[in-house]
């Protein structure tokens, strides 16, 4: 890169003066911590159907052949969720939807199997035992980011870094740890967002000369 695009000592001295102030400026400080009691579940596989006039869709009226895809259970979870967003967990919100980059920990606790002994069961809880069952990681994923679609961020494109962990518990439930940043990265991410978010007026980016 350093060939590439041409770079001086200057230039390269500016760049990393730039990733020290970012280092110092932008951090993952706010967290939003959730624990839903129920069973893990994962997101069914969509499901694709021809669409056509009996549907009442403008689309298919148009376009007779055209195939929608859908999901299950995309918009219940979606509704569950607006529900819980005003209890106490979401007041630092203040009502407005994460726009930055976010680190989400999801940690599923299975129900542990009524099979095991009581050995197992003590050791399945100090996660000595992990569960090799479904709902798969990948599953488990996509439906808790979903829920949080227009709920609690813009949409789970904001995702940078996550992690899935599975394990039995006597006590199912999901916790969900969210980590976002306090600001966009540059301009070309703030201007990303002030056009879906026009009404927006707390929108921040990093810049040089930009403050904790």
């Amino acid at each position: 890169m350093y060939d590439t695009y041409h770079l001086n000592i200057n230039r390269a001295a500016e760049i990393v003066k730039e990733r020290n102030e970012m280092l110092n400026t932008l951090s993952f400080s706010k967290e939003i911590f959730v624990v839903l009691y129920e069973e893990p579940e994962g997101t069914p596989r969509p499901r694709a159907r021809y669409v056509n006039k009996t549907n009442l869709s403008s689309v298919a009226k148009a376009n007779p052949g055209f195939i929608q895809v859908y999901s299950l259970t995309g918009k219940s979870d979606r509704d569950f969720m607006k529900q819980l967003i005003t209890e106490d967990d979401f007041t630092k919100l203040d009502g407005l939807l994460i726009y930055t980059p976010c680190i989400v920990d999801y940690a599923a606790f299975i129900k542990t199997p009524n099979s095991f002994n009581t050995k197992d069961t003590y050791l399945a809880e100090l996660g000595c035992i992990r569960p090799i069952c479904k709902p798969d990681f990948d599953n488990l994923e996509k439906k808790y980011s979903d829920m949080y679609n227009g709920n609690v961020w813009i949409d789970d494109a904001l995702v940078v870094d996550a992690s899935v962990h599975k394990y039995y518990s006597i006590l199912p439930r999901v916790e969900i740890k969210l980590k976002f940043l306090n600001m966009l990265y540059n301009k070309y991410q703030y201007k990303q967002m002030t056009n879906r978010l026009p009404d927006r007026n707390d929108i921040e980016y990093f810049h040089t000369n930009s403050k904790k």
